[in-house]
C-alpha cells in the first residue's frame, strides 16, 4: 500500500489498521495452531520407541515364554517346552496364533540367511543368523505392527477428539511405560491390543465391516473374553447398518475365522477342537476348576499397576467423564459425549470387569492401554478448554501451560519407570545371552565338550519362571531341566521331539495346577545351574567344592528395597534405597581324575 502524500487519508489509515490486525490475528493462529503430524510421521516417531522396546523390553510374564515362545520354537526347531494347555486332552491354546508368528519368523529368517550368504560371498564379515537374531527379529516385527496400528488410531482420532487431544494422544502413546512393555510382548493380550487399535481406527471412520473384522479376529484368535469390549460397537453398528446386515456380516466373517481355527488346530491336535470355547468353558463355565488356582489378588493390584504405568494420567483418564460431561453441558452439545463414549464405555466396561475378577494379571489390562491413553488425552484437552473459559484466558496460555506441564511430569515419571525396570530386571536375558554366546555348546564348539553326543544339562532353580525362551539356546545340544524348589505348582514338560509332537497326549499333566514331581531332576544331573543368590539363601554359593560361579549380574532384591525408589529410578537417590543381589550361573566342578 502506498500511504505517501495525499493518500494518507483517514480511510487509508483505517484500512492499514485492519490489515495489520488481520496479520497479527493470522500470526497468532499460526503460533497457537496445534501440530498434528501425518500418519507417516506419527508412525516414524512411534517406531523409534517401539524399536527400543524390541531391544530393551524384558519378559515380565512366564506365560509369554512357555505358552507362546516355546510352541513357536518347537514348530521351527523341533524342541521346546509344552504346557498343559497345549495337551490335546485340554486344547486351551490355539495354534493359529502360534503358526502365524512361526511362519513370519521362518520367512524373515530365510531372508536373513540369504542376506548373510550374499554378504559372505561378497567377502564381507559373516552376518549372525543365530536363534537370538530370530528372537529379536520377531520383536522387531511386533514393534512395526504396533506402531502402525497406533499411528492409524491416532490419525483417525482427530475426527472425534480434535487436533489438540490427538496431539496429546500421540505424546501419551510415545512416552507410556505400559505401551512400551505391551507393544513387543508375544502375548494374545498384546495381539488383542493391536486389534483394538485397528478396530477403533475403522470405527471412527465408520468403516463398520473392517472394524467388525478386527473385533472378531481379536475374540476368536486372540482372547475370547474381550468380546465385552465390543458391545458398544455392536449396538452402534446395528443402529447405523441395520440388524440383518450386521448379523450377516458378523456371521460371514466369524464363520471364515472359525473354519481357519478348526482346520489349523485339527492339523496340530489331530482332533476337532475350538480353543476359544475351551478356554471360556474352563475359566467361566467349569464347576471343577477356575482361574483362582493361579493366584488371587485384591483390587489394589490393578490400581498399583495402572499408577506405575500411567502415573498421573490414570487419574485424568478415569475421571474423563467429568470434564467432558461438564463441557457438553456448558456448550449444550451432547454429541461430544456421544463421540467420546466410543472410547469411554469400552474402557470403563473392561476395567470394571477386570477389577472384579479374583485372578489378576497385568497383561489382562493390555487391551485397553490405548483406550486409557485416548481417554486421558480427551480429558486433559477438555480440562484445558474449561480452564481457559473459566479464567477468561483469551490467549490460551494458562490452558496450554497446564497441558504441557502435565505432559512433562508424565513423561519424566514414565522415563523413570522404564529406566527402573531395565536397571533392576534386565539381568536374566543378559545372563542367557551370555550363555548362548560364550558357554553353551553350538555347532562350532559342540565337539570340544567331554560327551559331544550327550546334551549338556542346564538346570533352573527357583528362577525357572524367568527363563526367557529356548531361542537363547544355540541348539538341542543343551537340555533345560528343573530342580525342586518351594514352588509346588505344575511346571511345563518337554514336547515329544518328533513331527507329530503336538498331537501326542503327554503323560503326567493335569488341569488343576497340581505339582508333577516327574518334572524335576536331581542336582547331580546338572552341568550348569542358573540361580538367584539371595542373602538368606545359599543353595549353590555354599557348595564351593561342587559348583563354581562363572558369571553373575546384579538383580534387584525387591524385598530389601524401598518403594518408590525401586519402582521409579531417581538418579543419585535410588541406589541408596535399593539393594541388588547376584543373578548367577554355576558350573559343576570337574571331578579329579581317578575319583
Amino acid at each position: 500500500m502506498d500511504f505517501s502524500g495525499n493518500r494518507c487519508t483517514p480511510k487509508n489509515i483505517e484500512s492499514l489498521l485492519r490489515h495489520t490486525l488481520r496479520m497479527v490475528r493470522d500470526l497468532r493462529k499460526a503460533v497457537y495452531k496445534t501440530w498434528t503430524p501425518t500418519s507417516e510421521t506419527a508412525f516414524t516417531l512411534l517406531l523409534l520407541v517401539r524399536g527400543a522396546s524390541a531391544l530393551l523390553n524384558i519378559i515380565t510374564d512366564c506365560d509369554e515364554t512357555f505358552n507362546y515362545w516355546e510352541p513357536i520354537h518347537f514348530l521351527l526347531h523341533r524342541f521346546g517346552f509344552q504346557t498343559w494347555e497345549y495337551s490335546p486332552t485340554y486344547a486351551l491354546r490355539s495354534y493359529v496364533y502360534v503358526l502365524v508368528h512361526a511362519i513370519v519368523l521362518h520367512v524373515s529368517s530365510g531372508a536373513w540367511n540369504f542376506a548373510a550368504y550374499v554378504h559372505e560371498m561378497l567377502g564381507s564379515s559373516t552376518l549372525s543368523s543365530s536363534k537370538i537374531v530370530q528372537f529379536y527379529t520377531m520383536r522387531a516385527i511386533l514393534a512395526i505392527l504396533c506402531a502402525r496400528t497406533e499411528a492409524a488410531m491416532y490419525r483417525s482420532s482427530i475426527a472425534i477428539m480434535g487436533p489438540q487431544a490427538a496431539q496429546i494422544l500421540l505424546i501419551l502413546l510415545f512416552w507410556n511405560a505400559g505401551m512400551f512393555q505391551a507393544s513387543t510382548a508375544l502375548l494374545p493380550s498384546s495381539f488383542v491390543m493391536y486389534c483394538v487399535m485397528g478396530w477403533m481406527h475403522f470405527w471412527i471412520r465408520n468403516e463398520h465391516t473392517k472394524a467388525l473384522s478386527c473385533a472378531i479376529i481379536a475374540v476368536l484368535c486372540g482372547w475370547p473374553y474381550v468380546g465385552v469390549l465390543f458391545i458398544p460397537f455392536a449396538i452402534d453398528m446395528v443402529r447405523f447398518r441395520g440388524f440383518w446386515y450386521s448379523v450377516m456380516a458378523g456371521g460371514g466373517i466369524g464363520t471364515l475365522v472359525t473354519v481357519v481355527e478348526v482346520v489349523v488346530n485339527y492339523f496340530y491336535y489331530q482332533k476337532v477342537v475350538f480353543p476359544a470355547w475351551n478356554l471360556f468353558q474352563y475359566n467361566v463355565l467349569s464347576k471343577e476348576v477356575d482361574s483362582k488356582l493361579y493366584g488371587v489378588e485384591p483390587w489394589t493390584f490393578y490400581a498399583r499397576n495402572l499408577v506405575l504405568n500411567f502415573n498421573v494420567m490414570i487419574v485424568v483418564a478415569v475421571l474423563a467423564v467429568l470434564p467432558l460431561g461438564f463441557e457438553a453441558w456448558r456448550s449444550n452439545s451432547w454429541r461430544l459425549i456421544a463421540r467420546c463414549s466410543r472410547v469411554l464405555l469400552p474402557m470403563y466396561l473392561w476395567l470394571g470387569i477386570m477389577f472384579a475378577q479374583p485372578h489378576k494379571e497385568e497383561r489382562f489390562l493390555y487391551p485397553v492401554y490405548p483406550l486409557i491413553c485416548m481417554a486421558a488425552a480427551m480429558s486433559l484437552s477438555a480440562f484445558a478448554r474449561l480452564l481457559n473459559w473459566k479464567l477468561w484466558s483469551a490467549n490460551l496460555t494458562i490452558g496450554k501451560g497446564f497441558v504441557w506441564g502435565s505432559l512433562i511430569v508424565y513423561a519424566m515419571l514414565s522415563l523413570s519407570r522404564l529406566t527402573s525396570n531395565y536397571i533392576n530386571y534386565n539381568a536374566p536375558q543378559r545372563v542367557y545371552q551370555h550363555l548362548h554366546d560364550s558357554i553353551l555348546p553350538n555347532e562350532m564348539t559342540q565337539a570340544l565338550y567331554a560327551n559331544p553326543g550327550k546334551p549338556l544339562v542346564l538346570c533352573l532353580s527357583k528362577e525357572w519362571y524367568r527363563f526367557p525362551t529356548s531361542f537363547f539356546l544355540p541348539n538341542n545340544a543343551t537340555r533345560v531341566e528343573f530342580l525342586p524348589t518351594s514352588f509346588h505348582g505344575q511346571l511345563p514338560k518337554h514336547f515329544e521331539e518328533h513331527v507329530n509332537g503336538t498331537s501326542v497326549i503327554p503323560s503326567q499333566m493335569n488341569h488343576r495346577n497340581q505339582e508333577e514331581t516327574s518334572r524335576y531332576v536331581s542336582e547331580d544331573r546338572c552341568d550348569l545351574v542358573v540361580d538367584l543368590i539371595l542373602s538368606d539363601q545359599h543353595d549353590f554359593s555354599g557348595k564351593k567344592d561342587t559348583w563354581n560361579l562363572i558369571y553373575e549380574l546384579p538383580f534387584l532384591d525387591s524385598e530389601a528395597s524401598l518403594s518408590p525408589y525401586r519402582s521409579f529410578y531417581i538418579p543419585f537417590v535410588s541406589p541408596k534405597y535399593t539393594k541388588f543381589v547376584s543373578y548367577a550361573v554355576y558350573r559343576r566342578m570337574k571331578e579329579p581324575e581317578g575319583a
